[in-house]
């Protein structure tokens, strides 16, 4: 996502990065997270919240991220980049449910899948990496099947919160606040975004801020008539 316009959007809607008191005092090499609001560093936040592993929030820059990116995680003399990445490592380390290669498998193909294939639907970008639309409205099979999967499971692995549910779930709930008018189709997807945004760890990620807009847009999604934000046709 392109972190000029997450940060206009985080601005418009009054957001903020995460607060001092989700910054937990934390014994000598802590885990450090270089982020801000206006990129991806919040979806890190989110699955450090809902492990409750302590971590300090450090500024976007100086770190030691080659391209000097965000997010950008530290652990000792280790070094993380690229979101998904900084996901897996973080479920190696300090889930429980991931603790065989058979049970991070179930896991890592949501947040590969999340990065690579639902990204460029939630966003789509011109040549110039600039964010125009979205196709997370428009008819699609992988949409319909993200539905269906949804139909039959509150979450997506085994009916039990997870790191896939933190990788998918964020950029789903990244689409109301670029895209308020968009209306979508897709009732589970729906209710699936409202479940995710009234997790606790969620607002302390993201922001209070954002955890409303998506359960305003949610709840718009479910009224009949009028005129909705996010609604179904």
């Amino acid at each position: 996502m392109h972190a000029r316009l997450l940060a206009l959007v985080a601005t418009v809607h009054g957001l903020r990065a995460p607060t001092p008191s989700i910054k937990r005092t934390a014994p000598l090499q802590a885990l450090k997270l270089h982020g801000s609001q206006g990129s991806r560093s919040p979806l890190v936040n989110w699955y450090l919240e809902e492990l409750d592993v302590p971590y300090d929030m450090a500024p976007p820059k100086p770190s030691d991220h080659p391209f000097g990116q965000i997010p950008y995680l530290t652990d000792g003399s280790v070094g993380v980049f690229e979101s998904g990445a900084i996901l897996l490592y973080i479920a190696d380390k300090f889930d429980d449910k991931c603790t065989t290669a058979e049970q991070r498998a179930k896991f890592t193909k949501w947040v590969l899948w999340a990065n690579s294939s639902l990204d460029p639907i939630c966003f789509v970008e011109n040549e110039r990496g600039q964010v125009m639309g979205t196709r997370l409205d428009q008819p699609g099979r992988a949409v319909s099947v993200l539905d269906q999967l949804l139909s039959e499971s509150d979450y997506l692995v085994e009916n039990d919160f997870s790191v896939a549910d933190v990788a998918v779930c964020s950029y789903l709930n990244y689409v109301p606040l670029f895209f308020p008018s968009v209306r979508l189709s897709s009732p589970n997807i729906v209710s699936y975004m409202r479940r995710c945004a009234e997790r606790p760890a969620f607002a302390k990620a993201f922001g209070a801020g954002h955890a409303q807009a998506v359960l305003a847009a949610c709840a718009n999604a479910g009224a009949g008539g009028g005129e909705k934000l996010f609604g179904l046709f």
